[in-house]
């Protein structure tokens, strides 16, 4: 009898997690012709580059993470995965962090904690979705929130590495040019 009681626990958590949402199967890696046909850009990079990041940028706001843990924003993306591309990395995790199937069109910085920083596109409708709104269900263990922030408006301590301030503010000037 005791014996069941101690299996109780473990077997409530692993039938609760075995009714949870799974992501779908992640899109085919969408990047621009022109990032498809050269190197990154390496004065971005060193051998220290593992994880990348989007920047998803509407009208005048940037779309950030809010993370269930820290309750801190954050770019959406993550490590790379073996034999992926930094490229590939930012619009997978993107994807499982947000559900949108961007566009990674190119490079335009890297934060001092080595994150590669992509300009990432949506095909369209992110401009009538509200300032902050609720992540897909398989990203709701990360994620609490999908917000768009005003990214000269945040101050250091509202993001999850506030080291992250100004190359959020440089990419998201370098997000429209050349």
């Amino acid at each position: 009898m005791t014996f069941f009681f101690r299996l109780s626990p473990i077997l409530a958590v692993l039938t609760l997690l075995g009714c949870s949402q799974h992501s779908p199967s992640d899109p085919q890696c969408r990047q621009s012709a022109l990032l498809e046909s050269q190197a990154v850009d390496q004065s971005f990079n060193t051998n220290d580059t593992q994880a990348a990041v989007c920047l998803i940028k509407t009208q005048d706001k940037a779309v950030l993470i809010r993370h269930r843990l820290s309750g801190k924003l954050d770019f959406p993306g993550g490590g790379v995965n073996e034999g992926e591309s930094l490229s590939c990395a930012a619009h997978r995790e993107t994807w499982e962090e947000t559900g949108f199937n961007v566009l990674v069109r190119k490079q335009i910085g890297k934060t001092s904690n080595g994150l590669a920083l992509f300009a990432c596109d949506l095909d369209s409708g992110i401009d009538l979705l509200p300032e902050r709104f609720s992540p897909p269900s398989w990203a709701a263990l990360e994620v609490i929130a999908i917000e768009k922030v005003d990214p000269f408006l945040l101050n250091h301590k509202a993001l999850r590495y506030a080291d992250d301030l100004i190359p959020l503010r440089d990419g998201f000037i370098a997000f429209d040019t050349n």
